[in-house]
């Protein structure tokens, strides 16, 4: 299973209309999750954050 399919599994969305081109989902507490490729090859950006935008985490991370 590629990261993307998990994504998917997970209950995450692709959004390209709110999000630049990221994978979103909203959780019961109504904070937001983001997961978005990153410049490099390999690389995820991980941001959640409030119904407000308020940035909880922000994450940047290499898949192997």
């Amino acid at each position: 299973m590629t990261f993307t399919e998990g994504l998917i599994a997970s209950g995450y969305v692709f959004d390209d209309e709110n999000f630049d081109d990221a994978w979103v989902k909203t959780d019961s507490e109504g904070l937001i999750h983001i997961y978005q490729e990153g410049e490099d090859e390999g690389e995820w950006n991980y941001v959640k954050m409030t119904e407000d935008f308020d940035v909880i985490t922000e994450k940047t991370f290499v898949l192997n």
